[in-house]
């Protein structure tokens, strides 16, 4: 498989895209991501066989895993949206319109 260079007559990235808001849910949106996928993974690392199992409690614990990260989320302060935000600020404008 032959990849072709990037060069500079393919369009970049206009700040005009979204704005700063667009930005920061994103960004938290991703966090939010980010901590259910890390909670999934804890609660694959079996300590034997469950009792409980069952498709039921399985998806409980998937909404319960997605409702933990989504409030953690909003108020641990990881820095994970923080981060991907600074990434990115610079690809957006603060009120999302062009100037």
């Amino acid at each position: 498989m032959d990849l072709k260079p990037i060069n500079a007559a393919a369009p970049s990235l206009s700040p005009t895209r979204g704005s700063a808001a667009d930005l920061r849910r994103a960004a938290e949106g991703f966090e939010e991501l980010f901590l259910t996928q890390f909670l999934k993974a804890a609660r694959s690392a079996s300590l034997g066989e469950d009792i409980m199992g069952s498709s039921a409690v399985d998806k409980t614990r998937d909404l319960f895993d997605a409702e933990i990260a989504r409030s953690a989320s909003a108020r641990t302060g990881l820095g994970i949206a923080d981060a991907v935000e600074r990434q990115f600020s610079r690809f957006v404008t603060p009120n999302g319109k062009a100037d």
